[in-house]
């Protein structure tokens, strides 16, 4: 039986339908963007199923820790529900990796950054900096070990931060792909080879944009697209109109055009990201109402994800006196 026929998600699925009413539309964010200040939007955030985690917190400046809590509440639930937690664990894991970087560079550069952490994971993020040290714990996946003594070595070879980055983006698209594939999660396979599809458009532009080479694109470039990686090194070569022409037949035509045109109307990268998350909502949406397998569940976190990404997106912006009209470009399409 296929995993997409799976009757095993017929309650997750059933519960799925009730929680994506809850989720927070255009309107209500919309009034966020409204607010006369950082107070009252967390205060209209408090009107809704946020309301436990908005009393609990300080003032405006503590929305970090009222998106975080929503998000453990709701991979807390989405274990209880799932007949596997194999499913969510491959979007618990990117906020370990988050953490790893931090507590790296926190190490490295001798600065304390704990308060970038997200505890979210699957290992408390206070344990990550021993991980990073290969102290071993109970527990830990033992590619994690992996993960931070590749990153290190890296490090002490280059003496640049940002190649913490790389090396563990490019670590965490490469382990998720082959779990998602290694459980039968065939659309969630697809939907990372997206990611990184998307994440390969990015940094051709990006190289592209500041005059940098073939060798800058090869070190930022990650492996696991559907799209080979010569077509992006190829493309460096070539003028914004001969780049967009490469892409026209690919499904990131939109994306590559819009995002270029943009770019080139000096509105920067904005756009760019702002298409590519769409892309993937779109891609997300059209499994959003299989009657069974994981697609829903799937298009749920993801909804929920980009509902806080939104959320930190308007109280960032209203702590830092940004327009509401720069707001409310920066947001992002929904999922439901």
């Amino acid at each position: 039986m296929s995993i997409a026929h799976d009757s095993r998600y017929a309650y997750a699925v059933g519960r799925i339908r009730v929680l994506e009413t809850r989720l927070l539309d255009m309107s209500k964010l919309g009034r966020m963007v409204e607010a006369g200040s950082a107070e009252e939007a967390l205060r209209i955030l408090g009107e809704t199923e946020y309301a436990d985690l908005v009393s609990r917190a300080a003032g405006p400046h503590d929305y970090a820790k009222v998106t975080a809590g929503e998000i453990t509440r709701v991979y807390s639930l989405m274990k209880k529900l799932l007949p596997d937690e194999a499913l969510v664990d491959l979007f618990l894991i990117k906020y370990d990796i988050h953490n790893m970087k931090v507590a790296l560079k926190a190490h490295f550069q001798g600065r304390n950054f704990d308060h970038l952490a997200i505890d979210a994971g699957l290992v408390p993020a206070k344990l990550i900096p021993y991980v990073c040290q290969q102290e071993k714990i109970s527990g830990v996946p033992p590619e994690y070990y992996a993960f931070a003594g590749a990153a290190s070595l890296a490090y002490d070879e280059s003496k640049d931060p940002k190649v913490i980055d790389l090396v563990l983006d490019r670590m965490q698209y490469s382990h998720t792909q082959a779990m998602a594939e290694k459980h039968g999660y065939a659309f969630l396979a697809r939907l990372f080879a997206t990611q990184v599809d998307l994440a390969n458009i990015k940094s051709l532009i990006r190289t592209k944009r500041l005059g940098r080479g073939r060798d800058f694109l090869t070190e930022n470039l990650l492996a696991g697209g559907t799209m080979a990686q010569t077509v992006f090194l190829d493309a460096l070569t070539e003028d914004w109109p001969a780049i967009i022409g490469r892409f026209s037949s690919s499904p990131y035509r939109a994306v590559v055009e819009q995002g270029i045109g943009s770019l080139l109307e000096s509105r920067g990268l904005t756009m760019l990201e702002k298409l590519s998350d769409a892309f993937q909502a779109e891609l997300s949406r059209t499994v959003r109402f299989q009657a069974f397998g994981p697609e829903p569940v799937i298009n749920y976190i993801l909804a929920k994800e980009n509902e806080v990404r939104n959320i930190r997106i308007i109280m960032l912006g209203k702590l830092n006196g940004v327009p509401n009209h720069e707001i409310r470009e920066r947001l992002r399409e929904g999922y439901a």
